[in-house]
């Protein structure tokens, strides 16, 4: 099975391994998945449309595709308005359908934070945009997974929120365990 990963910092982040994290561990979970990652660190989901085609469209179809966006959109240093970011995700959505039927896209909401450590973004606003991302899934009846409330069913998010930046919101192995084990587990099914 190939699998095309692609969105912003969480999917793009190698905190510690020799490749992106994600792909680590979905290699350890799934040992005969192929992976292509575009992930670009910083991105918003305005700016992954604008390089929509070199990100998801022009690369070598997969069978599958994940995406992880609306943690930069929601950064109140630099936020996309939660309505912005909704037409901005079915945009995305309405451009990838013909290539990627809706049973091969996963859509991934945005990471819960650590507030105590993460000063521009905040589990209010994150669990505001992560409806914004389950409700674009149901419109265009994709996959969805619930990253957000994994972290916090997981009853210790500031260990799971500690990677090596220790910024409260890129994470390491707990993260990276819990995110991969998620994607898995749709992917499978």
């Amino acid at each position: 099975m190939r699998v095309l990963l692609t969105g912003d910092s969480i999917i793009a982040r190698q905190e510690g391994k020799n490749e992106p994290h994600l792909n680590w561990n979905l290699q350890q979970l799934l040992p005969e998945i192929e992976l292509e990652n575009t992930a670009v660190s910083g991105i918003n989901s305005g700016a992954f449309f604008a390089k929509l085609n070199e990100l998801v469209l022009s690369v070598k179809q997969c069978d599958n595709l994940v995406i992880l966006l609306g943690t930069n959109d929601l950064a109140m240093h630099k936020q996309v308005p939660a309505r912005q970011f909704k037409q901005n995700m079915e945009i995305i959505s309405s451009a990838i359908i013909c290539q990627y039927y809706p049973p091969h896209v996963l859509l991934v909401s945005p990471p819960a934070v650590d507030e105590a450590k993460q000063r521009v973004r905040s589990n209010t606003l994150v669990a505001e945009y992560t409806k914004v991302v389950e409700e674009v899934a149901h419109e265009y009846r994709f996959h969805y997974v619930n990253l957000y409330q994994a972290m916090w069913d997981s009853n210790d998010l500031a260990d799971v929120c500690r990677g090596e930046k220790d910024d409260g919101l890129h994470f390491g192995d707990r993260g990276y365990e819990i995110l991969g084990k998620l994607i898995a587990d749709k992917l499978k099914s």
